[in-house]
């Protein structure tokens, strides 16, 4: 290790004027410009005292050699907390997307260590951007859902900048002061695309809910066939999920640089050349049906309800509410359909354990599927009642035809 030329405490504006500051309350804690002395050689700390329950933003300016020009290194730290052997856990998480002018949810649960749920006896909530400045919220506090479990929604402004932001999740149980951190990203607001936006995207969640475990399905420690250079590695099937965690394996070890991960097509490619004796597994979860599946499935639901009495001309877009039922059992009814046909086939029985664990789950979903039918065809057979269009007749007195009016007055008279 080797020192480097200056190492301060100084944020890369100086009208932001601090070293180090103090998210929770916004003020500086250590002043713009504190000189950091290297201790031992080639490392470079600094000391300083925290408030509980506080986070704080720090920016390093770095440089090398004399008459360079610096570089700034920040970090978010935090929240600090006195020692405690309190067992209570939080865990956070998120619904919905952060896009300017979208509405977000925030999620917190908060349990003792066997798991049991328990209230907050205080709870709030803070938002801070990449540079450690607080965000203007209209309420800090979240909603109560059931013991336990808070939620808060967002609704993200128009102008909010993009990047990546820190929440902080502050609460009391037990007496003792504890907080959560999680971070989310907002992404510019981007003229919506036709199947990933609207009526089509909440469709295709609400069918991959009936479908959920067959979007889901896990493989594990699965050789890979390598491609002719050996670098590019392919997988049974493709539609990774990235919400799952991809484990990749070398060699029996677990690789965790100088790969990537292709999720769309299930693919695992590598830096360099492998040799022909080594060998690729991997862990990952997939979806069975592909989008385009999906939007198929949904879509030939629609037309099948256009067609039964009285006859309609709906699509995704604009079907009415009290059909959404009938479209999402057709549409799952399909699907099964086509993941019966699957299992007859040798790779995709695999999923199931081989030919005799393929044949057990194709008897469930056999079932499963007829069950989907008998609820979809009742529900076709109750449109011929609902609102039919409206019938005009159009009828033309007599007398006013050409000639009409003479004949009227012969008929009336004779």
């Amino acid at each position: 290790a080797t020192n480097i030329y200056s190492v301060k405490l100084a944020s890369q504006n100086p009208s932001d004027n601090f070293g180090i500051l103090d998210m929770t309350t916004q003020t500086e804690v250590v002043s713009w410009g504190t000189i950091v002395n290297p201790s031992p050689t080639g490392t470079y700390s600094y000391t300083f005292a925290v408030d509980n329950g506080h986070m704080y933003f720090v920016s390093w300016e770095i440089t090398a050699n004399q008459g360079e020009t610096p570089t700034y290194k920040t970090d978010q730290i935090g929240p600090f907390f006195s020692v405690n052997d309190s067992d209570i856990r939080a865990v956070s998480s998120f619904s919905g997307k952060f896009v300017q002018g979208s509405r977000a949810t925030l999620m917190l649960k908060i349990t003792n260590f066997e798991g049991i749920a328990i209230d907050a006896e205080d709870i709030s909530i803070a938002m801070y951007n990449g540079d450690g400045i607080s965000v203007s919220l209209d309420n800090t506090t979240p909603e109560y859902v059931v013991t336990g479990y808070y939620v808060y929604d967002w609704v993200v402004p128009d102008d909010q900048p993009n990047g990546e932001y820190t929440v902080v999740w502050n609460y009391v149980a037990d007496d003792i002061q504890k907080a959560e951190v999680q971070y989310i990203v907002i992404s510019e607001d981007a003229t919506d695309t036709l199947l990933y936006s609207g009526r089509f995207l909440e469709f295709r969640k609400a069918l991959e809910y009936h479908l959920s475990c067959a979007q889901s399905i896990p493989v594990y420690y699965e050789q890979a066939k390598p491609s002719r250079d050996r670098k590019k590695f392919r997988f049974s099937f493709k539609n990774w999920n990235q919400s799952a965690d991809v484990k990749v394996y070398r060699n029996g070890n677990v690789v965790n640089e100088g790969v990537e991960v292709d999720f769309f097509n299930g693919t695992i490619s590598f830096d360099e050349t492998l040799a022909i004796q080594e060998t690729v597994n991997a862990d990952y979860n997939f979806k069975w049906f592909k989008d385009e599946e999906l939007n198929r499935f949904l879509n030939n639901s629609v037309q099948t309800v256009n067609v039964y009495p009285a006859e309609t001309d709906y699509s995704i877009e604009d079907v009415p509410d009290k059909h959404i039922p009938a479209v999402l059992y057709g549409a799952a009814k399909d699907a099964l359909r086509q993941l019966m046909m699957c299992l007859q086939f040798q790779q995709p029985q695999q999923v199931f354990g081989g030919a005799e664990g393929a044949k057990s789950a194709f008897q469930g979903f056999d079932t499963l599927k007829q069950n989907y039918e008998k609820d979809w065809e009742k529900l076709l057979g109750q449109k011929k009642y609902g609102r039919w269009p409206r019938i005009q007749i159009i009828s033309v007195p007599t007398f006013s035809l050409p000639g009409g009016r003479s004949r009227w007055f012969r008929m009336l008279f004779k």
